[in-house]
């Protein structure tokens, strides 16, 4: 197989989050070394890889030293230049690919190609200045809601505007780059699905999950999502399409809105393993992490995946670390993982814990009372 990438060599992650420890831990226990690039000493990766070059994400010759240490390179992040990634395919293989990091890291490529394929998104508009944004305010309606264009630094920034006179607190957003506007969904559920691909395009779609945010942060999915076997079929369609027009291997993720009325749309396409499929570590046959670095070393993947009961998984902060404790010492069958960064940095997540769940709503009370 030309694309083997045998036990023993080394795989080059580009970032070193919870998602890249996560990533490292299946890479050395499929037999592999790991190396790291992440400017910060005490990334959650950094204590299970065999090297870690500290350099920022702007860095060229870090990237130049990455490939020379690595045998093949994968990304936990899109906020890095795709230049990068094009110096770095001339000497080794990246097989999540150029066209994948294209697509996900800028939302105007992203929702071309998803309209290239009648996949359903919210009316947008790209935006470039002020003006920009009160011509598309009379098309798009209020409310909606303007996000910065690339994966950058800005990426998570966003304004909802209500009326016209939530126009002007566009500007610092507008005058620091591209933009796009969106109309507000009204959405009942936010849902994820995770798609994995291998060398020879087998594909394996794990089950759509549900997702819930506290303060614009994702904490928490639910899985089995709790919407009807309909939505469910679209979503795996779907996912389906967008797996077989894009050239990568590899495990990527969509995440979707559903509407009172049974509509979906798409709301962003993430090119790497998704936080809420940490579960899969301890469910079913294959985790979304061993999925990824077979698929990118040329292993075989299967293309169904069962799941062996409800879960819930949470990701805990450090202002829940100290319950999360207490509760690990309590709970026989929560399954927690802690990522072994700095307890004291607050902006940090510190872990994650699978629960199964017989009934999911009394969980989710349970959880909400201990604080978790």
């Amino acid at each position: 197989m030309s694309d083997w990438i045998q036990p023993g060599k080394t795989i080059g992650i580009i970032g070193g989050g919870s998602v890249a420890r996560l990533l490292a831990l299946s890479a050395k226990k499929m037999g592999y070394k790991v190396g790291i690039l992440d400017p910060d000493a005490n990334s959650s990766a950094s204590s299970i890889a065999d090297w870690h070059l500290r350099a920022e994400l702007t860095n060229e010759k870090a990237f130049q030293d990455l490939a020379m240490k690595s045998d093949v390179v994968l990304y936990e992040t899109e906020a890095f230049h795709s230049d990068y990634l094009r110096m770095m395919k001339r000497t080794l293989p990246v097989p999540q690919g150029e066209d994948l990091l294209s697509i996900s890291q800028d939302r105007v490529l992203q929702k071309a190609f998803l309209e290239s394929h009648s996949l359903n998104i919210a009316p947008f508009a790209t935006i470039v200045s002020i003006e920009d944004v009160e011509e598309a305010v009379q098309s798009i309606g209020f409310p909606c809601v303007l996000k910065a264009n690339r994966t950058d630094e800005r990426y998570k920034e966003h304004v909802v505007l209500y009326d016209e006179n939530d126009i002007p607190k566009t500007k610092r957003l507008v005058d620091s780059g591209a933009s796009v506007l969106e109309a507000w969904i009204p959405f009942e559920r936010e849902l994820c699905v995770a798609i994995a691909k291998d060398s020879s395009s087998q594909i394996l779609i794990y089950p759509v999950t549900e997702m819930m945010y506290r303060n614009d942060e994702f904490f928490q999915s639910v899985t089995p999502a709790r919407v009807s076997e309909d939505i469910v079929e679209e979503v795996n369609r779907i996912a389906k399409i967008v797996a077989e027009n894009i050239d990568f291997q590899g495990v990527i993720a969509l995440e979707l809105f559903t509407t009172s009325t049974g509509s979906l749309y798409i709301n962003e396409l993430v090119g790497h393993p998704h936080q809420a499929f940490h579960y899969t570590i301890d469910q079913g046959e294959l985790s979304q992490f061993d999925a990824h670095i077979r698929a990118i070393c040329g292993w075989p993947i299967p293309t169904e995946w069962n799941l062996t009961s409800s879960t819930v998984m949470r990701v805990f902060d450090y202002t829940q670390l100290e319950q999360a404790y207490t509760q690990a010492r309590i709970q026989q069958d929560w399954k927690f993982t802690f990522y072994q960064n700095d307890p004291a940095d607050p902006n940090t997540e510190k872990g994650h814990v699978s629960i199964p769940a017989d009934n999911i709503n009394e969980l989710l009370v349970l959880l909400s009372d201990i604080g978790m």
